[in-house]
């Protein structure tokens, strides 16, 4: 059994990768905008023939650069995700196997069960097949949004339809506030690091669910317990498997054997996107006796469940909102290192320390909204990859220089 804190932060790792990825992404994209663009109008206007061969070409350099750091990452992500795997695998057994050794029972260890291994292991590579799905459609994404940018500069510029100076601007705030997403077949599109972390939280909840649930086959164990937590989803609030709250820190039968429990997978909808270890899911179970029930919860924690859903919500909202605004941060500043007109580096800063005041807003929010609920100021989550202490010192002295220019 995994508790919901294990399953909260597993997969942080495996987020923080990607997390460096898509920022290196975005710099090289921003770079070569910068390079194409920042130079100046009499450096865009050239022959349109001209002007597109070197955008094609930059697209291709582009490409490639971004394609080496994939596969830099990919190594990392696969050691991480590997060693995330094994660990869980190890902890939720830990727990189960003490139950099963106390009623007299031998379990093997996970390490020495071939079948249990390739459980883990058949899990290990669907979820770096997502991974590498992502990464595949992220440098498309990324090699279509820089020649989708330059193009659009390229010709506002030429029409007179805008300035050089904002047609720039323009291009390079659009990188800076969309990144580059993930596009799911349904049309849904996410961040890499947010697809990544959805993976491999899910992927390992559901690595340890099949070994628990072999495990039990093994021993011939059938009553079930489910784990609960404080904030858990409730779904539509019905009593079916989409309501978590509904189901959680109860005993099942996992066979039927035991009439007094209702069925474990029809009634908690283990192995299905919304129900027990679907996506996103941090609840878990282990081997029950039906009586002995360390989450039995007093009624008035399911009263304030929905209350505290929505607080934990809108702190998650606090914390992605900061997160989004340092990278449009660090992506602004890319542009002005990189900018060579004079003209058009002084108003990328300004949209820089615009956007740094902004961050220096909301950072104040968040905390106040902490301090107000009681809720701890969780700084790891508001850490993006490349954001490091001469950044957040450059974008405070940029947000004071905002805030003076608008009140003298």
């Amino acid at each position: 059994m995994l508790s919901p804190e294990y399953l909260l932060r597993v997969s942080e790792g495996a987020e923080e990768i990607a997390s460096a990825l898509h920022t290196d992404i975005i710099r090289r994209i921003v770079e070569r905008i910068m390079i194409r663009l920042g130079r100046g109008e009499d450096y865009i206007l050239t022959q349109t023939d001209v002007w597109n061969l070197r955008v094609l070409q930059d697209a291709g350099f582009l490409l490639e650069d971004i394609q080496k750091e994939i596969a830099k990452y990919t190594k990392l992500e696969q050691e991480e995700i590997r060693e995330a795997m094994i660990d869980s695998g190890i902890s939720a057994l830990n727990y189960d196997d003490t139950i099963y050794k106390a009623a007299g029972l031998s379990p093997v260890p996970l390490t020495q069960s071939p079948y249990l291994m390739r459980l883990m292991q058949r899990n290990y590579e669907a979820t770096m097949g997502e991974w590498k799905n992502f990464t595949r459609t992220t440098a498309e994404a990324a090699q279509r949004a820089f020649i989708d940018s330059v193009d659009k500069a390229y010709h506002l510029t030429a029409s007179g339809a805008v300035s050089y100076t904002q047609a720039v601007r323009e291009a390079v705030g659009q990188m800076a506030s969309s990144g580059v997403v993930v596009r799911y077949p349904t049309g849904h599109t996410d961040t890499i690091e947010t697809a990544t972390l959805r993976a491999v939280r899910t992927g390992i909840s559901q690595a340890t669910g099949a070994i628990q649930v072999a495990r039990m086959e093994e021993m011939d164990w059938d009553i079930v317990l489910t784990t609960a937590h404080l904030g858990a989803r409730s779904g539509d609030g019905g009593q079916n498997p989409t309501n978590h709250v509904w189901w959680q820190g109860q005993f099942f039968s996992r066979t039927g054997r035991t009439k007094q429990f209702p069925d474990f997978v029809s009634s908690t909808g283990y192995g299905t996107v919304t129900g027990l270890k679907g996506a996103n899911c941090r609840h878990d179970f282990a081997p029950g006796d039906g009586v002995n029930n360390p989450f039995a919860t007093p009624d008035i924690m399911f009263a304030d469940n929905a209350k505290y859903e929505k607080i934990q919500q809108r702190q998650r909202l606090l914390e992605r909102r900061i997160r989004h605004t340092k990278q449009e941060v660090m992506t602004l500043k890319a542009a002005v290192d990189n900018a060579k007109d004079e003209k058009l580096k002084f108003a990328l800063d300004m949209d820089y320390q615009k956007k740094a005041a902004l961050l220096a807003k909301q950072n104040k929010a968040y905390n106040e909204f902490c301090e107000q609920n009681d809720l701890k100021r969780l700084a790891d989550r508001l850490e993006v990859a490349r954001w490091n202490r001469q950044q957040a010192a450059a974008a405070r002295g940029a947000a004071q220089r905002y805030e003076n220019a608008k009140n003298n």
